[in-house]
This record gives C-alpha cells, sequence and structure tokens, in this order.
C-alpha cells in the first residue's frame, strides 16, 4: 500500500463465487513495480501471525457488518437453500465459527494449495510496450512452482421440487427473494437470461416494476439478477414489500408475470431497448483501463473459451430470437424447481386484499397480460 501510494496509485482486492482478484491502476511509467508485487504475493507471502491476527478481526467485523445489512442475510439463505450439495451453499465470506477457529497454519496450507500460476490468470491493459512486458512477466513468474490443480466441486442435483424458508429479522420491512436454478456463465442461454431478467425486473419499463410498483402498489422496489458463474449459477427476483402487503400477493403477481413471459417472450421494442442498453453496459467497461482488465480476467476465470468468448457476446444477444427467450424462460423459470424466501415480520392481510381489489378494478377495463391466461467490488456480461 505504501509503494502504490508513493506512485500516486491505488491498489485492492475483492472474493467472489469463483475466484480471488487483485489489482492494480497506475501510471503507464511505473507499473511494473505492481508486476513485482503480484510475483512476490503469489508464492511468497510471509503470513505474519500478527498481520493474521489483525486481518482476522477486520473479516469478522465485516461480517458483522453484513448481519445487519437487510439483504444480505435473505440472499444468502436463498443461495443455501438453492445449492443443497455444491460449495456455493457456503457464503463467500464465510462463517463466524468457522473464521474464529481459522489458524495462522491453517490459512497458510490454503494459501499453499491454491496459489501458484497455474491457478491464475494476468491481465496488464494500458500503454505498453507488449514485448517488454511479456519478456518481464516470463522473468516473474516463469520459475514459480505451481500449486495444486483446482478440484472439481460437487455437482448440485437438479431440485425435486419448491423449497420455501422464513427468515425471522428484527426489520419491520419484509423482503422476498426468488431463486431459480440456471446454467453456466457464457452459454447461449445466459445470454437470453440476460434479457428475461431486463425485461422481468431491471428498470422502470419492466414487467415487474409496472405491475408491483404501479400497478398494484404492492412493494416499493424490485430488482431480477442473473447471476450466473463458473457452475450453474441462478436468476433471483427480489422485492421490497410496501407496509401491510402480504407475501402470497406479491408472489401471485410474481408467478403471473413469470406465465406471460413464458407464453409471450419479450415484446419486440422492449427487446430492442433492452439490446440498447446492454450493448451499451458491455461497451462502457472498455473506457477504463482498469475496468477493461477486469472484464479480460473475469471472461478468462469464468467461460470455457475464456476472454475470446468477448468476440462472440454482442453477436449472441443479437441473435436471440423471441422463440429463444419464451424457451429459456419455460426452461428455468419453473416454480417447481424455485427456492423462495422472506424475511421480516408477518404482514397484514389488508394488503392481499387492496391488491385484488385494484387488480379486478383494472380487470374490468384493461385486463393485463397476466390476468388473459386465468434482478453485483463487487457486473457481468452486459451488466455484470
Amino acid at each position: 500500500d505504501l509503494l502504490t501510494s508513493k506512485m500516486g496509485g491505488s491498489n485492492n482486492a475483492f472474493t467472489d463465487s469463483d475466484s480471488t482478484a487483485y489489482y492494480f491502476s497506475l501510471a503507464s511509467d511505473r507499473w511494473e513495480t505492481a508486476l513485482e508485487i503480484e510475483a512476490s504475493r503469489m508464492r511468497g507471502c510471509l503470513l505474519d501471525p500478527t498481520e493474521f491476527v489483525s486481518e482476522k478481526n477486520v473479516v469478522l467485523e465485516e461480517l458483522a457488518m453484513g448481519e445487519d445489512e437487510p439483504w444480505r442475510p435473505l440472499y444468502q439463505l436463498t443461495e443455501s437453500l438453492l445449492y443443497q450439495v455444491h460449495p456455493y451453499h457456503h457464503p463467500v465470506i464465510g462463517y463466524r465459527e468457522d473464521l474464529e477457529r481459522l489458524t495462522v497454519q491453517g490459512m497458510r496450507d490454503y494459501y499453499q494449495r491454491h496459489y501458484g500460476p497455474n491457478r491464475a490468470f494476468l491481465v496488464v491493459v494500458g500503454a505498453i510496450d507488449t514485448r517488454r512486458t511479456a519478456q518481464r512477466i516470463r522473468e516473474l513468474f516463469g520459475p514459480l512452482p505451481r500449486c495444486e490443480e483446482r478440484a472439481t466441486p460437487i455437482a448440485e442435483p437438479s431440485p425435486q421440487g419448491e423449497r420455501r424458508a422464513i427468515l425471522r429479522t428484527p426489520h419491520s420491512v419484509t423482503r422476498l427473494c426468488i431463486g431459480f436454478p440456471t446454467c453456466r456463465m457464457g452459454e447461449r442461454d445466459d445470454y437470453a437470461l440476460d434479457v428475461l431478467a431486463h425485461d422481468l425486473g431491471n428498470s422502470k419499463n419492466s414487467r415487474l416494476y409496472r405491475r408491483l410498483v404501479l400497478e398494484d402498489e404492492l412493494v416499493t422496489d424490485v430488482n431480477v439478477m442473473n447471476e450466473t458463474r463458473q457452475d450453474p449459477g441462478a436468476l433471483f427476483v427480489l422485492c421490497e414489500l410496501r407496509s401491510g402487503a402480504s407475501v402470497e400477493a406479491v408472489e401471485a403477481a410474481i408467478r403471473e408475470e413469470v406465465a406471460a413471459m413464458v407464453r409471450d417472450g419479450v415484446a419486440p421494442k422492449d427487446l430492442k431497448r433492452i439490446r440498447t442498453q446492454i450493448r451499451a453496459s458491455f461497451l462502457f467497461q472498455d473506457e477504463a483501463v482498469l475496468d477493461l482488465a477486469m472484464k479480460l480476467g473475469r471472461f478468462e476465470a469464468g467461460t470455457p473459451e475464456g476472454y475470446r468468448t468477448l468476440g462472440t457476446v454482442l453477436p449472441t444477444y443479437d441473435g436471440l430470437t423471441n422463440a429463444d427467450l419464451r424457451a429459456v424462460a419455460a426452461r428455468y423459470l419453473d416454480f417447481h424447481r424455485a427456492t423462495i424466501v422472506h424475511a421480516g415480520g408477518v404482514p397484514a392481510r389488508r394488503g392481499k386484499e387492496r391488491g385484488r381489489k385494484r387488480a379486478a378494478r383494472k380487470a374490468d377495463k384493461t385486463p393485463r397480460r397476466g390476468k388473459q391466461s386465468g434482478r453485483k467490488a463487487r457486473a457481468k456480461k452486459g451488466s455484470r
């Protein structure tokens, strides 16, 4: 940190569900110091016991702060029910009991197992001499010994039915999270799920925002996330309910809108708008050198074809037809395979009646699509 500060740059790190990333941002005439630091970090860390205690307390404090954040416990419970045997079952930051029992030797053993040049992808982006850069990388990293190869995780079996849970929290607001198991990052279905997530709940033009926020007035906020990963991920629907609104009414409305999406797909004008939004988000990641480096690293780590996948991203979005989107929606947005969790107190029933009466009044005039048939350090391809 001191070296980076003296050079006028910045550095940081993060861990997500699949990998740990270390990154520097420095002027192009002094960046090679960062390369030397990374070569040292890969196999030469001292892992001092005094520093271990200090950093362990920092992580425990971060974990405690996360427990106070209302969405994290709800998301983690949903994730733990979605994944029964795969390591995604566990939160990225770990459990308090594991952290408290962790020893210096335990950390060192982990470091020796997982930190090596064969387990890493190095990205350098900027105004550099590529030949000199490649030579310097070989000089610094070439002699480093390999570590163990990554073990193949246990595959998560397909859910045999719906899973539900209620999380009691001290918060006065009720929140709902629905998770659907999906596919791997970079698969064709992943791109279709991005489009479906946008159409379902990623803007004020989305189905769920219009239905739940504007029409039925059951929620104050709704978001849909396509969270694909190296191993099959999930699509999450998250809602924050209005005071007095019932979870049952919100879930029923979501079911209707998902059924309408499976039946109708995405309207042509909405599909055009969503493609434009995804394209813009994807290309904006090329504006800053650090963002571009992150993008390259993310695709190399997360997709079978690595960073070369970047060349096929936008053509794949453009090639998706409405029939493709309907098929993907039917394949993954199946409530018989969903995990449904809500957190907070038990809402009053009047919210359910209010939603029903308002829906009935609107149905007399203009039936909705759903009535006619009876959602990130911490972006992904377009927004990951």
